[in-house]
Protein backbone atom coordinates (compact mmCIF):
# COMPACT_ATOMS: atom_id res chain seq x y z
CA UNK A 1 0.00 0.00 0.00
CA UNK A 2 6.81 4.96 4.00
CA UNK A 3 7.37 8.40 4.01
CA UNK A 4 5.35 10.62 6.29
CA UNK A 5 2.52 11.48 3.93
CA UNK A 6 0.69 8.54 2.40
CA UNK A 7 2.87 7.38 4.74
CA UNK A 8 3.98 5.50 2.15
CA UNK A 9 3.29 7.08 -0.91
CA UNK A 10 2.51 10.68 -0.80
CA UNK A 11 3.57 11.30 -4.31
CA UNK A 12 5.74 8.33 -5.07
CA UNK A 13 6.20 8.06 -8.80
CA UNK A 14 7.15 4.56 -9.87
CA UNK A 15 6.35 2.90 -13.16
CA UNK A 16 3.13 0.96 -13.21
CA UNK A 17 2.98 -2.75 -13.94
CA UNK A 18 6.56 -3.61 -14.76
CA UNK A 19 5.79 -6.97 -16.34
CA UNK A 20 6.60 -9.13 -13.33
CA UNK A 21 9.40 -11.61 -12.95
CA UNK A 22 9.51 -15.35 -12.87
CA UNK A 23 10.54 -17.43 -9.90
CA UNK A 24 13.84 -16.15 -8.57
CA UNK A 25 16.68 -18.02 -10.19
CA UNK A 26 14.63 -19.56 -13.00
CA UNK A 27 15.63 -19.17 -16.60
CA UNK A 28 12.26 -17.92 -17.80
CA UNK A 29 9.27 -16.25 -16.19
CA UNK A 30 6.15 -18.18 -15.35
CA UNK A 31 3.42 -17.79 -17.99
CA UNK A 32 0.92 -15.03 -17.42
CA UNK A 33 -2.67 -16.14 -17.97
CA UNK A 34 -5.03 -14.00 -20.01
CA UNK A 35 -7.33 -11.64 -18.18
CA UNK A 36 -10.59 -13.46 -17.54
CA UNK A 37 -12.90 -11.91 -14.99
CA UNK A 38 -10.15 -10.00 -13.20
CA UNK A 39 -8.41 -12.68 -11.16
CA UNK A 40 -9.37 -13.37 -7.57
CA UNK A 41 -9.87 -9.72 -6.73
CA UNK A 42 -12.55 -10.47 -4.13
CA UNK A 43 -9.73 -11.66 -1.83
CA UNK A 44 -8.59 -8.03 -1.54
CA UNK A 45 -11.95 -6.40 -0.88
CA UNK A 46 -12.34 -5.09 2.67
CA UNK A 47 -10.65 -2.87 5.23
CA UNK A 48 -6.94 -3.42 5.90
CA UNK A 49 -4.51 -1.80 8.33
CA UNK A 50 -0.74 -1.49 8.18
CA UNK A 51 1.76 -1.89 10.98
CA UNK A 52 2.93 1.23 12.79
CA UNK A 53 5.74 3.05 11.00
CA UNK A 54 7.19 6.37 12.13
CA UNK A 55 4.12 7.53 14.12
CA UNK A 56 1.67 6.40 11.43
CA UNK A 57 -0.80 3.61 10.63
CA UNK A 58 -2.45 3.38 7.21
CA UNK A 59 -5.99 2.06 6.75
CA UNK A 60 -6.84 0.96 3.21
CA UNK A 61 -10.46 0.42 2.19
CA UNK A 62 -10.47 -1.72 -0.96
CA UNK A 63 -13.58 -2.17 -3.12
CA UNK A 64 -14.49 -3.37 -6.57
CA UNK A 65 -14.37 -0.49 -9.04
CA UNK A 66 -17.81 0.43 -10.36
CA UNK A 67 -18.47 -0.84 -13.86
CA UNK A 68 -15.27 -2.89 -14.14
CA UNK A 69 -14.82 -6.60 -13.51
CA UNK A 70 -11.03 -6.40 -13.35
CA UNK A 71 -10.35 -3.31 -11.20
CA UNK A 72 -10.22 -2.24 -7.57
CA UNK A 73 -10.30 1.10 -5.79
CA UNK A 74 -8.03 1.73 -2.81
CA UNK A 75 -8.83 4.60 -0.44
CA UNK A 76 -6.18 5.21 2.20
CA UNK A 77 -6.55 7.10 5.47
CA UNK A 78 -3.50 7.64 7.68
CA UNK A 79 -3.70 8.13 11.44
CA UNK A 80 -0.74 9.75 13.21
CA UNK A 81 0.26 9.38 16.86
CA UNK A 82 2.45 11.46 19.14
CA UNK A 83 4.83 8.55 19.75
CA UNK A 84 6.60 6.23 17.33
CA UNK A 85 4.86 3.16 18.81
CA UNK A 86 1.46 4.44 17.58
CA UNK A 87 -0.16 4.16 21.02
CA UNK A 88 -2.46 6.60 22.77
CA UNK A 89 -4.68 9.11 21.02
CA UNK A 90 -4.66 9.89 17.31
CA UNK A 91 -3.29 13.40 16.91
CA UNK A 92 -3.79 13.81 13.16
CA UNK A 93 -5.72 12.11 10.36
CA UNK A 94 -4.81 12.41 6.69
CA UNK A 95 -7.35 11.78 3.92
CA UNK A 96 -7.03 11.95 0.13
CA UNK A 97 -10.11 13.13 -1.75
CA UNK A 98 -9.84 10.48 -4.48
CA UNK A 99 -8.99 6.79 -4.44
CA UNK A 100 -6.29 4.92 -6.34
CA UNK A 101 -7.51 2.56 -9.09
CA UNK A 102 -5.71 -0.74 -9.64
CA UNK A 103 -6.53 -2.70 -12.80
CA UNK A 104 -5.67 -6.40 -12.98
CA UNK A 105 -3.51 -7.40 -15.97
CA UNK A 106 -2.49 -10.97 -15.13
CA UNK A 107 -0.98 -13.25 -12.51
CA UNK A 108 2.51 -14.64 -12.08
CA UNK A 109 4.26 -16.99 -9.67
CA UNK A 110 7.23 -15.15 -8.22
CA UNK A 111 9.04 -14.28 -4.98
CA UNK A 112 8.52 -11.36 -2.63
CA UNK A 113 11.51 -9.69 -1.01
CA UNK A 114 12.78 -9.50 1.63
CA UNK A 115 12.88 -13.18 2.47
CA UNK A 116 12.29 -14.59 -1.02
CA UNK A 117 8.75 -15.68 -0.11
CA UNK A 118 7.00 -17.59 -2.91
CA UNK A 119 3.66 -16.08 -3.87
CA UNK A 120 1.10 -15.69 -6.62
CA UNK A 121 1.25 -12.04 -7.65
CA UNK A 122 -1.76 -10.33 -9.19
CA UNK A 123 -0.12 -7.78 -11.45
CA UNK A 124 -1.78 -4.37 -11.54
CA UNK A 125 -1.69 -1.13 -13.45
CA UNK A 126 -2.23 1.20 -10.48
CA UNK A 127 -2.99 4.87 -10.99
CA UNK A 128 -3.45 7.72 -8.54
CA UNK A 129 -5.85 10.34 -9.96
CA UNK A 130 -5.50 14.08 -9.64
CA UNK A 131 -6.19 14.62 -5.96
CA UNK A 132 -5.78 16.77 -2.89
CA UNK A 133 -5.06 15.95 0.74
CA UNK A 134 -6.58 17.17 4.01
CA UNK A 135 -5.27 16.76 7.56
CA UNK A 136 -7.39 17.23 10.66
CA UNK A 137 -6.69 16.81 14.36
CA UNK A 138 -5.57 18.49 17.54
CA UNK A 139 -1.90 18.60 16.46
CA UNK A 140 -2.57 19.85 12.91
CA UNK A 141 -1.88 23.40 11.77
CA UNK A 142 -2.09 25.13 8.40
CA UNK A 143 1.05 27.11 7.58
CA UNK A 144 2.50 29.08 4.69
CA UNK A 145 6.01 27.82 3.94
CA UNK A 146 7.98 29.51 1.14
CA UNK A 147 4.71 30.96 -0.13
CA UNK A 148 3.05 27.53 -0.30
CA UNK A 149 0.20 26.46 2.00
CA UNK A 150 1.02 23.33 3.99
CA UNK A 151 -0.71 20.97 6.36
CA UNK A 152 1.61 20.38 9.31
CA UNK A 153 1.66 17.91 12.18
CA UNK A 154 3.25 19.63 15.16
CA UNK A 155 5.20 17.03 17.10
CA UNK A 156 7.12 17.87 20.27
CA UNK A 157 10.39 17.81 18.34
CA UNK A 158 9.17 19.86 15.39
CA UNK A 159 6.67 19.88 12.54
CA UNK A 160 6.24 17.52 9.61
CA UNK A 161 4.43 19.14 6.71
CA UNK A 162 2.85 18.26 3.38
CA UNK A 163 1.91 20.83 0.74
CA UNK A 164 -1.78 21.68 0.55
CA UNK A 165 -2.18 21.65 -3.22
CA UNK A 166 -3.63 19.66 -6.10
CA UNK A 167 -1.42 16.68 -6.88
CA UNK A 168 -1.26 15.53 -10.51
CA UNK A 169 -2.35 12.10 -11.65
CA UNK A 170 0.54 9.62 -11.58
CA UNK A 171 1.34 5.92 -11.24
CA UNK A 172 0.87 4.45 -7.76
CA UNK A 173 3.96 3.10 -5.96
CA UNK A 174 2.98 -0.56 -6.44
CA UNK A 175 2.33 -2.75 -9.47
CA UNK A 176 1.08 -5.93 -7.83
CA UNK A 177 -0.93 -7.35 -4.95
CA UNK A 178 -0.66 -10.67 -3.14
CA UNK A 179 -2.14 -12.44 -0.13
CA UNK A 180 0.66 -14.06 1.89
CA UNK A 181 -0.01 -15.72 5.23
CA UNK A 182 -3.27 -13.82 5.57
CA UNK A 183 -1.58 -10.46 4.90
CA UNK A 184 -2.20 -8.18 1.95
CA UNK A 185 1.12 -7.21 0.40
CA UNK A 186 1.60 -4.34 -2.04
CA UNK A 187 4.60 -5.14 -4.22
CA UNK A 188 6.74 -3.58 -6.93
CA UNK A 189 8.57 -5.50 -9.64
CA UNK A 190 12.36 -5.16 -9.53
CA UNK A 191 12.79 -6.95 -12.84
CA UNK A 192 13.65 -10.32 -11.26
CA UNK A 193 11.06 -10.72 -8.50
CA UNK A 194 9.04 -8.31 -6.35
CA UNK A 195 9.90 -5.94 -3.49
CA UNK A 196 7.49 -5.30 -0.63
CA UNK A 197 6.02 -1.79 -0.60
CA UNK A 198 3.62 -2.17 2.35
CA UNK A 199 1.89 -4.95 4.31
CA UNK A 200 -1.64 -4.90 5.73
CA UNK A 201 -3.75 -7.14 7.93
CA UNK A 202 -7.52 -7.41 7.52
CA UNK A 203 -9.72 -5.71 10.08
Amino acid sequence: MKNMMWSAALAACLTACGGGGGNAGSGSPAPTPPVSGGGNLDAYVGTWTSACASHAIDTAVIARAAGASNALTLAVTTNYYANTACTGDVIATQVWNAATTATYVGSVASSIMPGSVSASIDKMTAQQPQRSVTLTGTFVSHKIIDGQPNWCIDYAGGSVCVPDRVYPAEPAPFDGLAIVGGELVEVKSNGVNYDTIERFTKR
